[in-house]
């Protein structure tokens, strides 16, 4: 029998208390294995302290050039800032930036440097790097992140290309998503993976931030059929007051699927191993 893994990881640990809370019910009742902390989030010190108090959920840092505050000394990272002074508000306009030539790179690093430095200084073990929006993924960024993973001896870094399935075009309205979809896809076939383990396969960019249960179900049972495969979900409790509605994620919705007792029950009967990203380093 080909072996089946699954690595479930949560990224925005460190965005508000109520998703760290989420987050962290989400691995203790369901089938969340690992998380990704945002180092400049809002939340960073409560979900310190929770990853800290549980032991057992798998952390890595959620690298961060958009929307948050920086870490680094503005002064130091002037090429980074919006005219308010905090990083870009979306990764377009991050994006338009950079390739219009307006990034300094060695900024990049020195600032995303600060990122994994806060984490790692939290006495957390860092098991992987991932990028808000995917931005790790952004040529020159991507051998920044693999830099800084030698740097810190963090063995894994995310590759999300996720494969068009047939469930994703029969979907209303997903001509945007899947659109996103294809030019991540192709961010990714132009990166330089070497240097750097990650999971044989990635899912959930399509759903991202609305993955209910029958969404959750129709990804599941599109897994592919051997290896070790990467599920990014975004689970949390209601917060009414989240500076970041404007993303629309249902965070309650996921951390309701990530819980259900059938979606455990139905991995287990297909004898999908539930894994952290930290046994990419043991295998």
């Amino acid at each position: 029998m080909n072996r089946r893994r699954l690595i479930v990881n949560a990224d925005d640990f460190g965005l508000s208390e109520a998703v760290n809370e989420g987050i962290v019910e989400a691995h203790q009742r369901g089938i969340v294995t690992s998380t990704s902390l945002i180092a400049s989030g809002a939340a960073f010190e409560h979900a310190v302290a929770l990853a800290r108090a549980i032991g057992t959920i798998d952390v890595g840092v959620h690298l961060t050039l958009t929307e948050e505050e920086p870490v680094s000394n503005r002064k130091d990272i002037p090429t980074l800032l919006d005219g308010d002074g905090r990083l870009y508000l979306h990764t377009t306009s991050f994006v338009k930036h950079y390739l219009a030539g307006r990034i300094s790179l060695d900024e990049v690093e020195r600032e995303l440097d600060a990122q994994i430095a806060r984490v790692v200084s939290s006495s957390l073990r860092v098991s992987h790097l991932d990028g808000h929006q995917h931005v790790h993924m952004v040529p020159g960024i991507r051998r920044i992140a693999g830099r800084l993973a030698e740097k810190y001896g963090i063995p894994a870094i995310r590759f999300p290309k996720e494969p068009p399935k047939p469930y994703m075009f029969r979907e209303g309205g997903a001509a945007g998503r899947l659109l996103q979809l294809f030019a991540l896809n192709a961010f990714c076939a132009a990166a330089d993976i070497r240097g750097a383990k990650r999971p044989d396969h990635f899912v959930g960019f399509f759903y991202g931030g609305r993955l209910t249960k029958p969404n959750l179900m129709q990804v599941l049972e599109s897994l592919p059929s051997e290896g070790t495969c990467e599920l990014m979900c975004h689970p949390g409790r209601q917060d009414a007051g989240s500076p970041r509605a404007h993303w629309q994620y249902r965070w309650p919705d996921e951390l309701d699927a990530l819980t259900d007792r059938d979606v455990g029950e139905w991995l287990q009967s297909r004898g999908i191993e539930l894994v952290p990203y930290a046994a990419l380093a043991q295998r």
